[in-house]
């Protein structure tokens, strides 16, 4: 069945189009109203669109549809309030479509967000696996427990990263410097060979190290 760009059927909008005209008082209560047949013929559809308008009029008292007499106006206040009716109506699913359009749209964005966020991971992943990357647990008695990152110096003196510490069941990614290290702390480190092999001998021993 063809609809309008509402998504009214063709009959529903001739009925709104009818108790338009009563309502504005072209057709005055008591009038006749043209036949089916002449009003087939005015809006080009068929006698059986015809008939399921005036139906929905009759049915909410706007015409009376009696044989022999034709179709004649019963109501303008009926009219009028149907009309608000289906304005109502409108306005609701006019409401509806933006807010299911708005959906597809969230829909979309937390897509690519995901796919985005998906990309970032792997790409973290794999920069991680190309450097070396190694774990140094921070164990009780390590002069380093107690002092922060800024405090022992471990990039200057090491050139390792800390990627991330792991205090219990939370991880840190890219701690800030001033965090202290405690005994019991993952220190997630990246770098060189070389360089973790330094970090990890700061991060273990008993004593700073000698300054250079």
């Amino acid at each position: 069945m063809k609809r309008d760009a509402v998504g009214r059927a063709r009959y529903e909008e001739i009925a709104q189009d009818i108790a338009q005209r009563i309502a504005d008082g072209d057709l005055a209560e008591g009038s006749r109203v043209l036949g089916r047949s002449a009003l087939a013929g005015q809006y080009q559809v068929s006698p059986e669109t015809i008939r399921r308008a005036v139906a929905i009029l009759a049915e909410r008292s706007i015409v009376q549809s009696v044989a022999g007499s034709g179709i004649r106006v019963l109501s303008r206040y009926a009219a009028v309030e149907y009309l608000d009716s289906q304005h109502t109506r409108t306005t609701l699913e006019e409401g509806a479509r933006e807010l299911r359009a708005l959906l597809r749209q969230r829909d979309e964005i937390n897509a690519r967000i995901e796919a985005a966020l998906d990309r970032v991971m792997s790409q973290a992943t794999g920069a991680l696996s190309t450097r070396n990357v190694e774990e140094v647990v921070i164990k009780k008695g390590a002069w380093v427990a107690g002092r922060s990152l800024v405090d022992i110096r471990l990039r200057t003196c090491t050139g390792a990263t800390v990627a991330a510490l792991t205090r219990g069941e939370v991880d840190y990614f890219s701690p800030p410097v001033d965090m202290e290290l405690k005994p019991g702390d993952v220190v997630t480190l990246v770098g060189a060979e070389a360089q973790r092999a330094r970090a990890r001998e700061i991060l273990t021993a008993t004593e700073p190290p000698a300054e250079e």
